[in-house]
């Protein structure tokens, strides 16, 4: 669910990424996936060497979060038809959430030790699945682990970019949207995506 913080393995991450010496691209998909999770940015954890303008964003809308707030219901949780899903499975030929990209997810998930924080959590949350992708990389996973994961469960992610980016009239979601397509632009095997 939105704000609930995601998996607790994943929620480490967030920490994990923050130590010197950390990756600077499991830093940016930390970023990406604890906006996408936290309706309220003061939740997001920013380390304070953090840079860019996702990050830039976060701190300006932690200092005044109400119209980050209304903007983030307004795109993902709007009872009259969000205008972004942030679920894999609704980007599938059949879309359907609990289904195969929910599964498969877990299995991932699963694999290192995680599980959704609550039963109705769809695994296949797209900040769920960046924060994820974070692990792997701080991990140490190799390459193509890496890139089996972002075949399956981060290519669709550009077109989730695409559409906040024409939806988005709050900085922190264009940027926001910006950090996902270059995230997308940079993963293991995005010339096939």
């Amino acid at each position: 669910m939105p704000g609930s913080g995601g998996l607790p393995l994943l929620a480490r991450s967030a920490t994990m990424i923050s130590m010197p010496g950390a990756s600077l691209t499991a830093l940016r998909l930390s970023l990406a996936g604890q906006t996408l999770l936290q309706s309220d940015p003061r939740s997001i954890s920013v380390p304070d060497d953090a840079e860019g303008a996702l990050a830039d964003e976060i701190r300006l809308a932690q200092s005044s979060p109400e119209s980050a707030g209304i903007e983030y219901n307004r795109l993902f949780l709007n009872p009259l038809g969000a205008v972004c899903h942030f679920w894999q499975s609704v980007y599938a030929d059949e879309p359907r959430l609990f289904g195969p990209a929910h599964h498969s997810a877990l299995e991932w998930f699963r694999r290192y030790g995680a599980e959704p924080q609550a039963a109705q959590e769809p695994a296949d949350h797209l900040g769920l699945l960046l924060l994820f992708y974070a692990r792997l990389i701080e991990e140490g996973e190799p390459g193509e682990t890496i890139g089996a994961f972002v075949r399956e469960h981060v290519a669709w992610a550009s077109q989730f970019a695409v559409i906040l980016r024409q939806e988005a009239r709050h900085p922190l979601f264009l940027a926001l949207a910006h950090e996902i397509q270059a995230i997308c632009q940079a993963a293991p095997g995005a010339q096939a995506m």
